[in-house]
């Protein structure tokens, strides 16, 4: 059976897990990129695609990320090889967690930029910076933000700092105690913000915007947008779940864990997106600013509503928050891997993984300054994107759909039908519905976001 090699280092409770699960599901993908997607894309039609999504592809990817980590019971890339050897299959099989550990790596180079915008700002908030401003000085106040390299570095260094310094402890008094806060307190800011939205904003227009489908905004683009964010939403694809189901218990019935992720991620992201388009379509500003809609057009919100102050600080952090428990995952990935693979503690690893993951992140700042001119190519599938999109394109669209794939394949085609019952814990027939899903319709539909995106 499969070797250990987690040592000592498991979840306290099923709780614990279960938030850390949702902490890493939970971040800018679902309070900064999910409604600023809803509004390019054709608001409640992007909404359905993605809910469609959530349940025929993320969710099962989830289950066999989260299967695999509890049954090979070590990092990523070990779980799957001590499954292969166990099932006679090629060691090959790895390579999924290998993109996944990849993907996670170069994800936290430009999340932790992003992240340190989301600081500047609940600095910016706290000092009231939002009084007074208009669309022109909202823009000018993020666009002076990203062409002062030396604030954006010292944020996304405080930002790397934080994260250095809980996940350089064991799992429990580290990661798990840090999401025991930091999730339930994400909720109250939410639940506060939405409240907000629907007292004094304009929740009726929030609701036909996010839940009234317009079919025939449905396209091809669409599709691929919504699927594409939800792949992104859930976490999967990054071999987080599989470095979580590793510090797991036997007896958590994977299927539920898995679905109990999928429900909670979207529901905090319909829950952020009516807040935030309740407040938007109250002052009458446009839903589809695209990326600038939480740094730019959000803030001129703020400046114009009744306790708009207290409003933008509360906003801020919770966005901060939701940035920490998923960044947090994406570090604990590599620095898992490189503990084992450098045979050296968790303390020094994490201290090589994120100060190496800084300095390539410095590439993102500049390219919001210094380098903004430079494009890697003129011709291709890179033609004319920056440093920080490329490095977005490659771990959005290639990587991680492809480690997702593969993951998926292995999971459910390449271990024995009987053993994968067993370790979903749940009855044939909803064991049935399951495998089919993850045989069939997953990796069908990630193969066809991966066609599109190439």
């Amino acid at each position: 059976m499969a070797h250990s090699t987690t040592g000592s280092q498991h979840w306290s409770s099923y709780s614990g897990f279960m938030l850390a699960c949702i902490g890493a599901a939970v971040g800018l993908g679902n309070i900064w990129k999910f409604p600023y997607m809803v509004g390019a894309n054709g608001g409640s039609a992007f909404v359905l695609v993605y809910l469609l999504t959530i349940a025929a592809i993320a969710i099962p990817v989830a289950a066999a990320e989260i299967m695999l980590g509890r049954m090979g019971q070590a990092g990523p890339v070990e779980s799957l090889h001590n499954i292969a050897k166990d099932e006679g299959r090629s060691s090959w099989v790895s390579l999924g967690a290998d993109i996944g550990v990849m993907a996670s790596y170069l994800l936290l180079t430009f999340y932790a930029v992003i992240a340190g915008w989301v600081l500047s700002y609940v600095y910016r908030a706290g000092l009231d910076a939002f009084d007074g401003l208009s669309s022109e000085t909202s823009q000018a106040m993020f666009e002076t933000l990203q062409g002062n390299p030396t604030e954006m570095i010292i944020a996304q260094g405080l930002f790397l700092l934080t994260i250095t310094f809980i996940l350089s402890r064991d799992i429990a008094s580290g990661l798990e105690r840090a999401n025991r806060i930091m999730m339930p307190a994400l909720f109250i800011m939410l639940l506060a913000v939405a409240a907000y939205g629907l007292v004094a904003g304009s929740p009726k227009e929030a609701m036909v915007y996010l839940l009234t489908p317009d079919f025939s905004k449905i396209d091809n683009a669409t599709i691929a947008a919504a699927v594409g964010q939800g792949f992104f939403s859930v976490g999967v694809g990054a071999a987080m779940l599989i470095t979580f189901g590793a510090y797991m218990n036997k007896n958590i019935k994977i299927g539920s864990a898995a679905l109990t992720i999928g429900l909670a991620d979207t529901a905090i992201a319909l829950l952020a997106g009516f807040g935030i388009f309740a407040i938007v379509f109250s002052q009458g500003l446009d839903p589809a600013a695209g990326p600038g809609l939480i740094f730019i057009t959000l803030p001129v919100a703020f400046a114009s509503i009744p306790g708009g102050y207290i409003l933008a600080i509360l906003f801020f952090l919770l966005v901060l928050f939701a940035a920490l428990t998923s960044a947090l995952a994406l570090a604990e990935v590599t620095i898992s891997w490189a503990a084992y693979r450098m045979n050296i503690s968790r303390r020094i690893a994490s201290w090589i993984i994120l100060c190496s993951n800084f300095a390539i992140g410095l590439l993102t700042v500049f390219s919001f300054n210094a380098l903004s001119e430079f494009r890697v190519s003129d011709t291709g599938f890179l033609a004319g994107k920056t440093l920080f999109e490329v490095k977005d394109y490659i771990t959005s669209s290639i990587l991680m759909p492809l480690s997702g794939l593969l993951i998926v394949l292995f999971a459910y085609w390449g271990i024995k039908s009987m053993r994968l019952q067993v370790a979903f814990g749940h009855d044939r027939w909803i064991f049935v519905i399951w495998l089919w899903l993850g045989r069939i319709i997953s990796p069908l539909g990630i193969i066809w976001v991966f066609w599109t995106n190439i």
